[in-house]
């Protein structure tokens, strides 16, 4: 008896110590939030976890999910479910094996997601989960809009009360900016305020002919593409960027002018947002234009607000990527600052700097610097008529930010100087702000409508313009005759 007690106690001890281990949250990871909103660009899901942590994404069909598994994690007490939102429409937990839980997001479409996971250094981690596509309220404004008042950016030749076939015509009902789409202007007041009788003498000039009608403005048809402008907001999250004297964080400044550049864009025909974040959150530097080209981007828009000791600097300006050294000691200054955002983000910083590097990355940007020239010339053309610009022509250096955008023309604009107070203030101003945004609208509009790239609406009114000049009878002669 002494013998077999002797071995039952140890035994009891480790039965003991094993179920104390697995009742023990220690490692596990805590899922303490879940969040989903829907947006112009897409619906995205946040994921707020104590650390981070492995996870598995398990795409399910019939009907379409997506399950998220979480080993070794448990859900914080309390944690309650957000509602439907865009693509998404419920959201599930459950637990498929003891110690892992699972996320489960109905869809209402087959949708690819995107994960990014985000550090948040002492506040824990956030997956991130981004559905591309556009929101609900594309689809409501389409439904609300009455048959008879179709703005041009809809479809044409649709069955009554369909949905277009495109996204952006459900943004047409916004008025665009003017530059956008400028209408046909009338000359008809001044020539019945300055016409006249004919002279006599034949020596004396004829009247002039009366202005061509404007070339027709075709609307978007099945089966074009909207252009995809990629708005990436500087800094966020951890990283605030530059602090203007009043205390005015860049992250801040930059989300508010992104949001309102991709609204001024959804407003535009023929033009689509995609928002890098649309919150406050830190993203790696390289990631910011590979989720724009995943997301099918035609151009990549880096907005951010300037800095500099001396508090009378003032003024935009425009910076395009360069593998040979920067264009001015500013330019590369300017670089190195913004690139150290990986630094303060505690994104892991990869040393590009040696000669294979170099020339790899110089390749792969050759054919895309001519095209980021043009766009940037334009941009800050844009710019320049909303007021001065602290350079006046674009500038160079080797921004992290710009490097992996190989498939787009690409730009880093500096808005404002938010170190200079009166520039700080307009910054925080949504007039301002939108004024900004419809100056770089602009350019991107200008760019697009002189190189329009095949199957979108940009082409079609090119290849309208050049059919309707084609038409335009020959005129002669003094008199105009014909």
């Amino acid at each position: 008896m002494r013998l077999r007690g002797s071995h039952r106690k140890p035994a009891i001890a480790a039965a003991i110590g094993l179920v104390a281990l697995a009742l023990l949250p220690v490692k596990a990871s805590e899922i303490r939030q879940l969040r989903i909103e829907a947006g112009p660009t897409g619906t995205r899901a946040e994921l707020h976890l104590d650390k981070v942590g492995e996870y598995r994404l398990i795409p399910l069909s019939n009907p379409e999910r997506l399950a998220v598994d979480f080993p070794d994690s448990h859900l914080a007490r309390g944690l309650g479910l957000p509602g439907a939102a865009g693509l998404v429409k419920a959201v599930r937990t459950g637990q498929p094996v003891p110690g892992t839980v699972r996320v489960v997001f109905d869809l209402a479409g087959k949708v690819k997601a995107i994960p990014t996971t985000l550090d948040g250094a002492a506040s824990g981690a956030v997956l991130v989960l981004e559905w591309p596509g556009d929101g609900p309220a594309a689809a409501q404004a389409v439904a609300s809009a009455p048959a008879s008042a179709a703005p041009s950016g809809s479809a044409a030749g649709s069955a009554p009360g369909a949905a277009p076939s495109d996204p952006i015509a459900a943004f047409a009902q916004h008025a665009p900016p003017a530059s956008a789409n400028p209408g046909p202007t009338s000359a008809a007041p001044v020539l019945a305020a300055t016409s006249m009788p004919a002279p006599a003498d034949d020596d004396a000039p004829a009247p002039a002919d009366p202005p061509l009608p404007p070339p027709p403005r075709p609307a978007l048809q099945a089966g074009m593409r909207p252009l995809v402008v990629a708005i990436d907001a500087g800094h966020g999250g951890q990283d605030p960027g530059a602090h203007g004297p009043g205390g005015t964080r860049e992250k801040d400044v930059t989300l508010a002018i992104a949001r309102e550049l991709a609204r001024q864009v959804n407003a535009t025909p023929g033009l689509k947002a995609y928002l890098t974040r649309d919150s406050d959150v830190f993203i790696p530097l390289e990631y910011r234009a590979r989720r724009a080209s995943a997301n099918k981007a035609d151009i990549f828009i880096s907005i951010h607000a300037d800095a500099a000791e001396n508090r009378g600097a003032r003024g935009s300006s425009v910076y395009i990527l360069s593998t040979r050294g920067a264009s001015s000691q500013r330019a590369r200054w300017l670089a190195d600052k913004e690139n150290a955002a990986d630094v303060i983000g505690g994104a892991r910083v990869r040393v590009a700097d040696n000669t294979l590097t170099s020339v790899l990355l110089d390749l792969t940007q050759s054919g895309n610097m001519k095209a980021s020239e043009d766009a940037a010339q334009h941009v800050l053309g844009g710019l320049k008529r909303v007021g001065n610009n602290h350079k006046p022509d674009i500038e160079r250096a080797n921004f992290a930010v710009l490097r992996t955008s190989d498939k787009m023309p690409a730009m880093l604009v500096e808005t404002a100087f938010i170190s200079n107070p009166e520039e700080e203030k307009r910054l925080t101003d949504p007039a301002f702000q939108r004024t900004l945004a419809r100056a770089i609208l602009d350019g991107v509009d200008t760019y697009f409508s002189r190189q329009p790239p095949p199957g979108t609406l940009y082409a079609a009114r090119a290849q309208a313009a050049q059919s309707a000049q084609a038409d335009v009878p020959v005129r002669s002669g003094i008199g105009g005759s014909r």
